[in-house]
């Protein structure tokens, strides 16, 4: 259990979002209601000038876009984190049910769930590693580079991460620059962690829901190669096959109502960010600054790997899905040895199922586990797509098609 939920504990636990169990002791709770505050306080503070900057002060269209990148995503990110922070008591109740899947197993399946958490683990290692260095160049390096900038009225400016209008106080003075910069180097921390949190969170509900799948699959082929075939042990067989598929569905159902509109705000924010971060690496390297685009171009990869690891953790699942799918499809069909493809990537496979051992009476209680996986439950970005490696693809070339439509525009 531990394995499977370390990345994304230490991620949200950090932000306060990660939610208490009923023996919290009151230190903690604090704690988490004090870090709630820091991240949405620290996140306004840079928001609402930004905003104010963007429509009241500036008035060159490619800066215009350039703003645009911390504050889409600082928006975004909020709206992730208030999703996940109200989701608190579901995602409360799939640990509980994680935590007895994992309870009194057979080493074979405890090995499913660490293979399965591995893939996670590995896939957001390398997209944390790469955004928090990007993310921090960003906010600290490209404005630190361009030193003082001195403009048409003979004064002289210093850059932020992200340029503000505060309207109380100057910004440019001493110590009022010093503490607003932290500020924003503080609020990227957040945005880069909530990114990261969200996703591997996402990504240990899928993996987990697969392994489960994989564990059915399972269970199922044990039955069908099981000595004793009388009817009892057939029965007895069955009903915990059809037990555990209702788990299942019920687990997927509260999985997708925790992260549909994670995934939908994850596809929103990857065609915008990623459009404005493809469009100011271009002008970076036009404008012969090689540095910010090397920086520009890791954030996109960062945004790019965030994505995918959302699709390709739900093209896991479908995959399982179509393996119970066809397994228990060739009970239908009577067909004992069959070639197995499908258009979305599964791999070619051939299966022998000995489903003409069971006796005819017992055989007929499996329709009601046929009829359950005819129906299965995918994962989707608001209810509207579906989360698979094609999304993926459609997602890239959507992303591509705006570049080009912002770079004619400006």
């Amino acid at each position: 259990m531990r394995h499977s939920i370390w990345f994304a504990y230490m991620l949200l636990g950090k932000l306060g979002a990660w939610p208490n169990r009923a023996t919290s002791s009151i230190f903690s709770r604090t704690r988490n209601c004090i870090l709630i505050f820091m991240c949405y306080s620290v996140q306004l503070v840079i928001l609402i000038p930004g905003i104010l900057h963007f429509f009241l002060k500036e008035k060159d269209s490619r800066k215009k876009v350039k703003i645009l990148i911390p504050l889409i995503n600082g928006y975004l990110q909020l709206c992730r984190y208030s999703l996940v922070l109200r989701s608190a008591k579901k995602l409360c109740y799939l640990l509980n049910e994680m935590k007895k899947d994992c309870t009194n197993i057979s080493e074979e399946d405890r090995l499913i769930f660490r293979s399965k958490a591995s893939i996670g683990h590995r896939l957001m290692s390398v997209v944390a590693i790469i955004m928090y260095s990007a993310g921090l160049g960003y906010r600290t390096f490209i404005p630190l580079s361009k030193g003082r900038i001195l403009l048409p009225d003979n004064t002289t400016i210093r850059l932020l991460p992200c340029p503000g209008y505060y309207i109380f106080f100057n910004e440019q003075i001493t110590p009022n620059y010093e503490i607003v910069f932290i500020l924003q180097v503080i609020g990227g921390l957040f945005s880069y962690t909530i990114m990261c949190g969200t996703t591997s969170m996402c990504a240990m509900l899928c993996l987990h829901a697969s392994s489960l799948l994989r564990i059915l699959v399972k269970k199922i082929n044990e039955l069908t190669k099981q000595s004793d075939i009388n009817e009892s042990a057939v029965h007895m067989k069955i009903t915990d096959i059809v037990r555990y598929q209702t788990k299942i569905k019920q687990f997927l159902n509260d999985v997708e109502h925790i992260t549909t509109y994670l995934f939908l705000l994850e596809i929103i924010d990857e065609t915008g960010i990623g459009c404005v971060i493809g469009y100011c690496a271009i002008r970076e390297w036009e404008d012969s600054d090689s540095t910010a685009a090397i920086i520009y171009l890791l954030l996109e990869a960062s945004v790019f790997g965030v994505t995918f690891t959302m699709c390709y953790v739900g093209q896991i699942l479908i995959d399982e899905v179509y393996v119970l799918c066809y397994i228990l499809h060739t009970f239908m069909t009577s067909v004992t040895r069959l070639n197995f493809i499908q258009g979305n990537n599964v791999r070619r496979m051939s299966i022998t199922i000995d489903w003409y051992r069971f006796p005819a009476k017992e055989a007929r209680n499996l329709i009601l586990v046929i009829i359950m996986s005819s129906y299965p439950v995918k994962l989707t970005a608001g209810k509207v797509v579906d989360i698979s490696l094609s999304t993926y693809t459609d997602i890239i070339k959507a992303t591509m098609g705006y570049l080009n439509m912002l770079k004619k525009v400006t």
